[in-house]
Formats: C-alpha cells, sequence, structure tokens
C-alpha cells in the first residue's frame, strides 16, 4: 500500500477542515475526526467508516488512515500526542481499536460539552498551526472528558503480531515501545534483519528525520510530560526518558524548547494557575 509518513513535532493541532481530502498516511499522535456536516469516509487499516454529521473516528499511533468528502461540508481535526492528555498517556500502548467509528448519540452529555468546546477552540485556529499554550489548557481538559467516555466504548483488542506489517509501521511500533531505552541503529538493524543504511533511508526519506533526532523527539515528548505531571527531579526524568546523562538532556531540552526545564516546569505551572475555563 502506499502511504506517507506525517511528521508532527507539535503537542496539539486543532482546525477545521473544509472539504480537504488527505491522502493514506501515519503517524504517531492519535487523530480525532468529528463531521460536522457533509458527508466523509474515512479509511482506517482497510476498513471504510462512512459518516455524516454527530459521528467520527478516532485514529490511533501509527494505524494508516485516509479521508475523501464525500458531499462538502466541515469536519473538526484534532491531532494530538498519546501522552497529551496525562490520564491516557499508557493507554495507548499495544492497543488499536478494531473499529474506530462513534456517533455522537451513544455518547454521554460529557462528550456533547466536549465536542463543542473543542469545536469553538477550533473555529479559532488556522489549519496544521501549532496550537497556543492557553488553548492547549483547554484542549486537553475536553480531550481528557471525551476519552473518558469514548474509550470504554471502542471495541480494543490488543495489537497482533508485527509481522504483516510495513516494515516502516514495525519500526515505529518498536521505537514507540522502547525509545526510553538504549537504542542505536545497529540494535534496530539486528532487530528487524535489514541493514543500518536501509534504516537510515526510511527515515530520511520516508520520516523526513534522522533516526537520532526521531528518539530524542520522544524522549522529549515524554520528558516533557514528566515535567508537567510529576514531581520527579529533572535528573530523574532525563534518566527515566532514555537520556545518558542530564547535561545531554539539557542540552537537547534548551535546543528544542529554549529554554531549561526547570524553566519550562515552572513558566507552565504559572500558566495553569492564572487560566480560567474557557467558554463554550
Amino acid at each position: 500500500m502506499s502511504f506517507f509518513y506525517q511528521n508532527r513535532k507539535e503537542q496539539l493541532y486543532l482546525y477545521l477542515s473544509n472539504n480537504n481530502p488527505y491522502a493514506v498516511h501515519l503517524h504517531r499522535q492519535l487523530e480525532l475526526i468529528y463531521v460536522l456536516s457533509g458527508s466523509t469516509t474515512v479509511t482506517v487499516e482497510q476498513q471504510e467508516f462512512p459518516l455524516t454529521p454527530g459521528q467520527g473516528v478516532l485514529v490511533f499511533p501509527n494505524q494508516m488512515h485516509g479521508l475523501k468528502h464525500v458531499e462538502p461540508g466541515q469536519n473538526l481535526l484534532c491531532i494530538f500526542e498519546p501522552d497529551f492528555c496525562h490520564s491516557f498517556r499508557h493507554f495507548f500502548q499495544n492497543k488499536k481499536p478494531s473499529r474506530n467509528d462513534f456517533a455522537i448519540s451513544t455518547l454521554s452529555e460529557h462528550s456533547h460539552i466536549a465536542l463543542q468546546g473543542l469545536e469553538a477552540l477550533a473555529s479559532t485556529m488556522e489549519k496544521d498551526r501549532p496550537t497556543p499554550s492557553d488553548v492547549q489548557i483547554y484542549a486537553e481538559g475536553y480531550l481528557t472528558l471525551l476519552l473518558a467516555d469514548l474509550l470504554p466504548s471502542l471495541p480494543l483488542q490488543t495489537r497482533k503480531s508485527t509481522e504483516d506489517l510495513e516494515l516502516e509501521q514495525r519500526l515505529l511500533l518498536y521505537l514507540d515501545a522502547n525509545y526510553t531505552k538504549e537504542l542505536s541503529l545497529d540494535s534496530l538493524s539486528k532487530e528487524f534483519g535489514v541493514s543500518r543504511f536501509v534504516l537510515s533511508r526510511i527515515f530520511t526519506e520516508k520520516f523526513h528525520t534522522t533516526f537520532p533526532d526521531y528518539v530524542n523527539s520522544r524522549r522529549l515528548d515524554y520528558a516533557r510530560d514528566l515535567l508537567l505531571s510529576t514531581e520527579l527531579s529533572v535528573t530523574q526524568i532525563a534518566l527515566d526518558a532514555g537520556f545518558g546523562s542530564s547535561r545531554t538532556f539539557f542540552r537537547a531540552f534548551q535546543d528544542t524548547f529554549h529554554t531549561t526545564p526547570g524553566a519550562y516546569r515552572r513558566q507552565t505551572e504559572s500558566t495553569h494557575n492564572s487560566s480560567s475555563p474557557a467558554r463554550i
């Protein structure tokens, strides 16, 4: 199957999409697609889901999916990291739905409120633009509310053997399960039975990044989550996230976020404390 890897770097993308088709692709984030008007067909791993207003899909990490509009309309799109909602950050490892679709009519009033809130936030955002930190705070609350209601209703199953998946998918699934461990192209070469040069080319040509940058990105996302959701020391977080030393972690964090881990934690806590609830 022809597909491409979408290399997104932000924790959250939230916007309203008007009649925009998407070729088959995959990424490490979850993707919520909810139809507001018109009709849309979403394909997830060879299953087709025709959707009308009030229906949607929740695509899990590294599931191949695509979208096409059947009748002109508008969709709510929310693409977010598995650890964006702290309460569910370990939920998506080794699980996926046997069906990804849902209908708002089968969910509680909490989901109605959550989707209305996300739609209101998305109406202020531009397509594929990073979401401001204050909007992320509100979006995290709405998504947590929605996931608490939606996930128990999805028929979840443990991921089966990855032998029948594309090499790129197997590689991403392996890295998502092991990025906190010591990794190298040589160790991946032994794991997958292909040369390190083939693996390096997959990262540059398919994922549009390098192997070290991809692994560091996953580790930094996890470290950022630990900074916000735990009281662990920065040194302990560096080790838990897979960095060999706190010095390496500090340098990588500052290069990416342009601040120190401690300053990031203090600044985000200050933003949380000073924010007021969003209005729908």
